[in-house]
């Protein structure tokens, strides 16, 4: 019975040791300047690591600008989207029912704020007709941030929102409007032709729906044309050109 608590004595005084050893001076195996060459090597190692990204990060932002992506090549045509904004590229409405397009209203208003002709007037040029206002930069002094052309809502009449502050949809004659997205120092036309949308559907529409089928599923897609904008990828489906499905039910 002696034998056997003198036993676990000593199995727990190896223990002990194991972690903290009184005679040697040791934790856990090692001395205290063992520990500390492991401390000093591995704070070295991290902070050479933490240098090597920052300093990849540093060269890596030298090559961004500011104002313009560093590849330009990678995107030949510009995307395309809708406006109100739908889920899932669908816009479903009841005439009848003012709260389902309440919000596709408010969001047409909220597009087209920055379009006003206030705003335009105070941020944007007036730029003559049917001419690039082309914005060179000088040497090293770069042009920026470049001014725009003005774009007045009011050009949009009927779907400017505000001859008709609900853009038609309170008559089943909704207004969508096409976005380009935009590209930098992309020309969308040459020799005085600008570039339009042409939109097809199944029944046939166009971008102010006028004639658009009660109660039915309509597949909308819309194209951008230009002699200087290739044709869209296969691979890309927002190159060139949007597909959405409009929907407006009677009751």
């Amino acid at each position: 019975m002696s034998g056997t608590k003198e036993e676990d004595r000593a199995d727990s005084g190896s223990w002990r040791d194991s972690f903290w050893n009184p005679r040697t001076h040791e934790l856990l195996g090692r001395t205290a300047s063992s520990w500390g060459l492991i401390l000093l090597f591995y704070l070295v190692f991290y902070l050479f690591l933490a240098g090597m990204f920052a300093l990849t990060m540093y060269i890596m932002l030298l090559t961004l600008d500011d104002y313009k992506p560093t590849w330009q090549d990678r995107l030949v045509t510009p995307g395309m989207m809708i406006r109100p904004k739908g889920d899932q590229l669908e816009i479903t409405f009841s005439v009848s029912e003012t709260e389902s397009w309440d919000n596709l209203v408010q969001n047409l208003n909220t597009f087209l704020s920055p379009y006003n002709d206030s705003h335009q007037a105070q941020t944007n040029d007036n730029c003559p007709a049917d001419q690039y206002f082309i914005q060179e930069d000088s040497g090293e002094v770069r042009n920026n941030p470049k001014r725009s052309c003005q774009f007045n809502r009011t050009m949009l009449e009927e779907c400017s929102g505000v001859s008709d502050r609900f853009y038609g949809y309170n008559k089943g004659q909704p207004c969508i409007l096409i976005k380009l997205n935009r590209v930098i120092n992309m020309l969308p036309g040459k020799d005085g032709q600008s570039p339009y949308v042409t939109c097809g559907a199944k029944p046939l529409v166009a971008v102010k729906f006028l004639n658009a089928s009660m109660n039915t599923d309509i597949n909308v897609e819309c194209k951008i044309n230009s002699n200087t904008l290739a044709t869209g990828s296969e691979r890309d489906k927002f190159a060139g050109r949007v597909s959405f499905k409009l929907r407006i039910n009677d009751k």
